[in-house]
Parts: C-alpha cells; sequence; structure tokens
C-alpha cells in the first residue's frame, strides 16, 4: 500500500484542522481589524499561532496535495465569509508555492516546510492588501459594500503604502518561521514521529 497516497482520514483531518487554522486566525485577526492602522497587521501576528496548526498538520500528514488542498480549503472558506475574490487567489497562490517548497524536501525537511508556509504567509497578506496599491478605488468600494465606513476605509487607505506593505511582508514571513518554530517546540514528539527534521 503506497502510504504516499492521501486517504480518507487524511483528508478529514485536513478539513478538521483548515477550520481550526482559519477560527485561530479570525480570533487573533478580528481584534486587529478595530483599527484601521492596526488591520495592516492582520496577517502579521495571526500566523505566529496558526503556523503551530500549520506545523501539526506537517507532522500528521506530510503527502503530496495535503498542503495544496488545505490552501485551497483555506481559500474557500475565506472567499464564502467574504473576504474577496483577491484575498482568495493569494490564498490559494500561497497553497501552491508552500506545496511546491515542502515537495523539495519531500514533505519531511522542517526547513521546506519553514520556506513554504513562509510563501504563504506572504501571498496571504499580498492577497489582502496588494490591491490598496493597485486599484484603490475598487479596494474602497469593497470595504463600503462589506459593512465599513467611510473614515475607517480612508484612515485604512491613507495607512497603508507601497513601503508599509514591503515591511508587513516581510513581517508575515518572520510570523510564520516564528510560528513554526513555536510549532515544533509545542510538537516535538509529533515531529520525531513523522521523521521530519
Amino acid at each position: 500500500m503506497n502510504t504516499n497516497k492521501l486517504r480518507a482520514k487524511d483528508l478529514i483531518l485536513l478539513a478538521i484542522f483548515s477550520v481550526v487554522f482559519i477560527a485561530v486566525y479570525m480570533a487573533c485577526s478580528a481584534p486587529l481589524g478595530m483599527l484601521a492602522p492596526l488591520y495592516a497587521f492582520c496577517v502579521v501576528i495571526p500566523m505566529i499561532p496558526c503556523g503551530i496548526v500549520w506545523a501539526y498538520l506537517r507532522t500528521k500528514v506530510a503527502k503530496p496535495f495535503a498542503i495544496f488542498i488545505q490552501g485551497a480549503l483555506f481559500a474557500v472558506i475565506l472567499f464564502v465569509l467574504g473576504g474577496g475574490w483577491f484575498v482568495a487567489i493569494g490564498v490559494f497562490a500561497g497553497g501552491i508555492l508552500a506545496e511546491l517548497f515542502a515537495g523539495v524536501g519531500k514533505y519531511k525537511s522542517f526547513k521546506w516546510n519553514v520556506v513554504g508556509y513562509a510563501a504563504f504567509a506572504v501571498c496571504f497578506h499580498l492577497g489582502v492588501f496588494l490591491m490598496i496599491l493597485i486599484a484603490r478605488d475598487y479596494y474602497y468600494d469593497y470595504g463600503i459594500t462589506n459593512g465599513l465606513s467611510s473614515e475607517y476605509m480612508d484612515a485604512l487607505l491613507g495607512f497603508v503604502s507601497g513601503p508599509l506593505l514591503l515591511l508587513t511582508s516581510a513581517l508575515s514571513a518572520a510570523g510564520a518561521i516564528i510560528g513554526m518554530l513555536l510549532g515544533r517546540a509545542f510538537l516535538r514528539k509529533h515531529f520525531e514521529r513523522a521523521g521530519i527534521v
């Protein structure tokens, strides 16, 4: 039997922990969304606790296409919850990159899993904010349509700039790295059992 093939229990685990991942993300990002300047960090900070969930899944389902499926599920859930098509595309692209990087290490390399998660975090972050730079009016109208006040949108669009986006993209990657390191520290036995080094 090919142990590298995704089985039904793997898919169930991916589905359950994709929901856990988004629940952790929402719990961490919601308070940040209360103030426009803090919203710029709505990916940076959640990637740290979310990294523990991500790390756990890498130990439990270290198989081809697992990360791709997780990213696709996250993208769909975010889109359904009103995250916007541009956010879903960022998350989906991040899932593809994370899958490719993890594949370089045969899904058993901690280093390549970290690189993959960092790439996922940056793509996710760009999906949320890049539209501010390339289509400000569209982003503004999208926010108003989704119930945000004009004052909030003015503050957000006035705060987010190209240099800030570069900084917060780098911080998103850093948050992802910290999250994976914490995940390995908390789940050391799982990593040892999975043979991830």
